[in-house]
């Protein structure tokens, strides 16, 4: 029996493997989502916090000087809030290229399966047709033979 060989099998493990590759990108891309909103919630935490103590402050403090720095400390930590922001709009942004790239990756290589599918159909009818022709060429020598014997 021949064996099926697909010719492009190569292609089908490197697009395989490119579309592990972005999958593996992706993962990594949604993980730093994750830890830049845990950032962001951490830092909106601590503002909170903070002007909690300043209001605390103020009723018992009349010193406006430590007030301001506190204010100074807040308005830090905003900064940073923001900062964090964009770079989440900046991370889901890749991930929507990501995505994009996973999917049309995806698709060549679905389409590559099914090629292998439809080329490997055609090998077994090959298949099939050559073992039938074989099977007829037997049972038209037997049937000769039987024939040539009765005779």
């Amino acid at each position: 029996m021949k064996k099926f060989k697909f010719s492009l099998e190569k292609v089908l493990e490197i697009k395989e493997i490119e579309e592990k590759i972005i999958q593996k990108n992706l993962l990594l891309i949604q993980n730093q989502i994750y830890e830049t909103e845990k950032k962001i919630t951490v830092t909106t935490e601590k503002i909170s916090a903070e002007r909690k103590n300043v209001s605390e402050l103020s009723l018992k403090i009349s010193n406006s000087i430590e007030i301001m720095l506190h204010y100074k400390f807040i308005e830090s930590l905003i900064k940073e809030k923001d900062a964090f922001n964009e770079a989440l709009c900046s991370l889901k942004l890749k991930e929507i290229n990501i995505k994009k790239q996973l999917l049309d990756k995806s698709k060549e290589t679905k389409a590559l399966e099914r090629l292998k599918e439809i080329k490997f159909e055609e090998f077994k009818k090959a298949y099939n047709k050559e073992q039938q022709i074989f099977i007829d060429e037997i049972s038209i020598q037997n049937h000769r033979l039987k024939e040539g014997m009765f005779k």
